[in-house]
């Protein structure tokens, strides 16, 4: 057995690992499993894979090609499964990295040919190595962002396509492998290689730019609109609060002379009208009832008062039960966007229940680790539809608006989200992480 030979094979496929490594890392925090067991899990599959195809390639000699593209193939039925994440932003990240790494695959055919040994495969793998290892290392500085990308870049129909650029890429580059290495030597061939390479790289690169750009202003626009919407909340609120405090200071300055009525009625025995008196002073009171405060965090108090103003107009109860103070680290923006959207659907599928009794229950906590916890349940008509796991539903319908977004919110605060219903009500789990 040529060990020599066996090992060249091993490191050749070894370079699935960073491969690996670059699709698994921007979604890390979505894995099924704990991330440690997770690197663990993936160092180890591609490492044995790696071992298994130098051996099968050795013994067989069988094309080196076939034999990863049917790994690779394996590999992502498993990549899927691991990660909860859009499908079509698990492709694009695969064939993303496919892309990159045969950059590396087609620098080594050019080594070899302008190489003076053009055996020597060692040198050619070292350069293949160079390469892709230079790409992880600048997803790795990045990395930050992408995974932000990965998190908040919820626009399917830029998924649906957009992959089709690393496939451009990659078919571009398994085009541009000479066929025979003498004609690489030929005039600025090499030269015009490397000009195209740099060409792909940037465009590469643009295009990922690109997408960043679109998805942080698209996230920062829908947190504008939610910021703007809050504070709208929090000012109807505080403009209540204005009115019942004007309105009971009226209503003290006025009782003296409601006494002193009362107190002449009653002297004179003319009862009926002491009673409208009082009838009419107490349907002022209780006009004038103090706005509801729900907690002490400003922003949740102001959107849980407007859903309730919504549920009463509606004709259906609301009651909640909330424990949120004001200095949690969870932003107002993201806390506000679960809260309201769960709310809103659960107004809009209790408006269309047929049950006599209609009563929404809001109950939210805070734990002493830090964990943030929002509970809702509704009546709702009896009809969920559901399609991928995805609540697929319109207002008019039910449920289903805004619940990939707050999906998208508790992915990004490391939490926990979950929707049932049991055929009468329907119930919203939330969990945020504050640390």
């Amino acid at each position: 057995m040529d060990i020599s030979r066996l090992l060249l094979y091993f490191m050749d496929y070894l370079i699935i690992l960073p491969a690996a490594f670059m699709c698994v890392l921007p979604v890390l925090g979505h894995s099924k499993i704990k991330k440690n067991p997770t690197v663990v899990i993936v160092s180890a599959a591609t490492t044995l894979a790696a071992i298994l195809m130098a051996f099968i390639r050795y013994t067989t000699k069988a094309d080196a090609n076939i034999i990863l593209f049917a790994v690779m193939v394996l590999f992502f039925i498993a990549y899927l499964l691991m990660f909860d994440v859009n499908k079509s932003k698990l492709w694009y990240l695969f064939i993303s990295a496919t892309a990159i790494f045969s950059f590396g695959g087609l620098a080594t055919h050019f080594v070899e040919a302008m190489s003076d040994d053009p055996n020597d495969e060692w040198i050619s793998l070292a350069v293949k190595w160079g390469v892709s290892l230079s790409f992880m290392i600048v997803e790795i500085i990045f990395l930050k962002k992408l995974t932000w990308l990965f998190d908040n870049g919820n626009i399917d129909m830029v998924w649906r396509f957009v992959w089709a650029v690393p496939v451009i890429i990659t078919a571009a580059n398994l085009f541009m492998i000479p066929e025979n290495y003498e004609n690489v030597r030929v005039g600025r061939v090499f030269q015009e290689y490397v000009m195209v390479e740099i060409m792909l790289t940037l465009f590469f690169t643009v295009l990922l730019v690109m997408l960043y750009t679109v998805a942080r202003a698209v996230a920062n626009k829908a947190e504008a609109e939610q910021n703007a919407h809050i504070l709208s909340l929090q000012a109807a609120q505080y403009e209540n609060l204005k009115k019942y405090m004007d309105s009971s200071a009226r209503l003290r300055h006025d009782f003296i002379y409601m006494a002193k009525t009362a107190q002449t009625l009653a002297a004179n025995g003319e009862t009926e009208q002491l009673q409208r008196l009082l009838d009419d002073y107490g349907a002022k009171i209780d006009a004038n009832a103090a706005p509801t405060k729900f907690c002490e965090h400003t922003a949740l108090n102001a959107i849980t008062a407007y859903y309730a103003r919504e549920s009463k107009h509606a004709g259906i109860g609301f009651t909640a039960k909330l424990n949120i103070p004001q200095g949690i680290i969870i932003s107002d923006y993201e806390l506000c966007s679960v809260a309201g959207n769960i709310l809103d659907n659960a107004v809009a599928a209790a408006k269309e229940a047929g049950t006599e009794k209609r009563e929404i229950l809001f109950v939210a906590d805070t734990k002493p680790n830090g964990d943030l916890y929002l509970a809702v349940s509704n009546p709702y008509s009896g009809i969920v539809q559901e399609k991928n796991k995805k609540y697929t539903s319109t207002k008019s319908e039910g449920h289903g608006i805004g619940l990939e977004s707050v999906k998208a919110i508790v992915g990004k605060n490391r939490g926990y989200c979950n929707f049932r219903y049991d055929g009468k009500t329907f119930y919203s789990e939330i969990m945020l992480r504050q640390g």
